[in-house]
């Protein structure tokens, strides 16, 4: 049995830590852990990026809060750069990341809160949104 939870945001400033709070129409989906899951199985992980700046970073998650057991777990999933377009061109950059992990085993109590944060360290790329998602499993 497994169960699934996914968070997306908008990091929109290089080395700021950003909460994932949102989940499209959700505005506020739970953050706690099912009853019964002990441990994060899977994580997938997404960055886009509008390319509109001229820079290059690193993207990573951070998970975190009463949920997590032996502390705070911090993933670097993708990079992204980019060379701000001519004004006037006709191409519109993009940028995006994708990174699955399977087998992750990050020990969790059930039924307490996690934090899932973004954040991308370097030079600006523009306006980001990231998403999450956790599979939970026992």
């Amino acid at each position: 049995m497994s169960r699934t939870i996914t968070v997306e945001g908008d990091v929109n400033a290089v080395d700021t830590r950003t909460l994932l709070t949102g989940q499209g129409s959700v505005t506020a989906p739970s953050l706690v852990v099912p009853a019964g899951m002990t441990k994060i199985k899977k994580i997938i992980m997404t960055a886009a990026a509008d390319g509109l700046a001229a820079g290059h970073v690193v993207h990573f998650i951070r998970l975190g809060g009463s949920a997590v057991l032996n502390g705070e777990q911090t993933i670097m999933f993708g990079s992204d750069d980019s060379i701000a377009v001519q004004t006037g061109a006709d191409a519109a950059p993009s940028l995006g990341s994708l990174f699955h992990l399977k087998d992750v085993d990050i020990d969790v109590r059930p039924s307490d809160t996690i934090t899932i944060a973004g954040e991308s360290a370097g030079v600006d790329v523009g306006d980001s949104t990231f998403a999450v998602t956790l599979v939970y499993g026992k």
